[in-house]
């Protein structure tokens, strides 16, 4: 049987954890409609973009990020350094890994998965976790980065791996691929007659000049929209990471709650079960007494 102090001490010690578990549960669940409210809109841009590479006729173009022969890839993992994420970052790093194959290579968003890597004695490139003011400067490092390993280490592809946000109580692990992106050309797949309307549209008469080469227009174009989506996943998954931590004090709180019924059922079981041998005790000794003749 348990103490009744060691019953009280825990009782105690519940009440201040929930207490304090529910304080961070409140700051996670402020930083994430802060953040959702900061969130801005990228539709617009990304409808322009859609436009541009709609104008760009690649046709028999070859190019590196277009068209590359069987290699090895780069796996881009995305996970986060803040508290409570362990179950989320592991979810990130087993989708990654189970992906990866002899000669792949391994990026790494986030110290923790960084970590989570390094106990496999796998080899990668790690980058700074996301700040809660997601930074563009990150953004075009790690853009850069995978521009430059895919040229320098001649991959066949690029893939990014990262918890997609779908609602406030679901994260999901997504992969998005980089490379090849043959697929940002749309000419190929649609015929002139289906196309939907552009901002802006050459006459049945008129042709498109491009002032600078199609192997430029392509890098550039594509540039652009490597950091546009990095951005976009770093926003995805900021705001994964919160939602994920607040579900997850959530369920520490019930958890608790949970562990402090037992503990109340357990402590007056226990005053019960001292209450009732008290009164044995004293009956047995009243009993004795009479016996005696010492009470009557």
């Amino acid at each position: 049987m348990i103490p009744l102090v060691v019953l009280r001490k825990d009782l105690a010690f519940n009440k201040v954890m929930e207490s304090i578990i529910e304080v961070l549960k409140g700051v996670a669940a402020t930083e994430y409609f802060h953040l959702q409210s900061k969130r801005r809109s990228f539709d617009e841009f990304e409808g322009y973009l859609r436009d541009l590479f709609a104008q760009v006729d690649v046709g028999d173009f070859k190019h590196p990020f277009l068209n590359s022969e069987p290699s090895a890839k780069n796996i881009v993992l995305i996970t986060s350094d803040s508290g409570f994420l362990g179950e989320l970052n592991m979810a990130v790093v087993n989708y990654g890994l189970s992906q990866y194959q002899s000669g792949d290579l391994l990026t790494v968003v986030g110290k923790e998965g960084a970590r989570y890597i390094s106990e496999d004695d796998y080899k990668y490139t790690s980058f700074p976790g996301i700040d809660d003011d997601i930074s563009y400067s990150g953004v075009i490092k790690l853009r850069d980065h995978i521009i430059k390993e895919f040229f320098s280490k001649k991959l066949s592809g690029t893939v990014i791996v990262y918890p997609h946000f779908v609602s406030f109580s679901v994260q999901k692990i997504e992969q998005f691929q980089l490379f090849p992106c043959r697929f940002l050309f749309p000419q190929e797949s649609e015929a002139a007659g289906n196309r939907a309307a552009k901002f802006w549209e050459a006459g049945t008469d008129e042709k498109i000049i491009l002032d600078s080469s199609l192997k430029t227009t392509v890098e550039y174009l594509v540039r652009i929209w490597i950091g546009q989506l990095i951005n976009l996943i770093y926003w995805e998954s900021k705001l994964s990471e919160w939602a994920a931590r607040v579900m997850h004090l959530e369920r520490s709180t019930n958890e608790l709650r949970n562990q402090q019924k037992k503990m109340r059922l357990q402590y007056f079981r226990t005053m019960q079960e001292r209450s009732d041998k008290n009164t044995r005790e004293i009956f047995v000794s009243r009993m004795a007494l009479i016996k005696t003749g010492a009470v009557s």
